[in-house]
């Protein structure tokens, strides 16, 4: 069974500036993949940087909604396919 963690990074203001996505697959939480992307779907270097908050996908895809012009569902469709091929067999 596939589990997912949508991590909300808060910017400078406090508004959601970075989504970090994980796959938590396995006992090792330090194998897990893990994507991060800025509020406009931009790919960024995965940090440790601590989060503001967990969100459900329905909110993490919304909250991305409107820097990527209403494709936040389908950008993390596309992170959360790029995530699993990360995963060994």
């Amino acid at each position: 069974m596939e589990r997912w963690t949508y991590l909300v990074i808060a910017g400078p203001e406090g508004e959601p500036a970075q989504l970090r996505v994980v796959l938590r697959h396995g006992e090792d939480p330090d194998a897990w993949p893990v994507a991060q992307i800025t509020m406009d779907g931009a790919v960024v270097a995965a940090d440790r940087q601590p989060h503001d908050f967990e969100a459900p996908e329905w909110k993490a895809a919304q909250l991305l909604d409107a820097g990527t012009g209403q494709a936040g569902a389908a950008r993390l469709d596309h992170l959360k396919r790029q995530l699993r091929s990360q995963v060994a067999a």
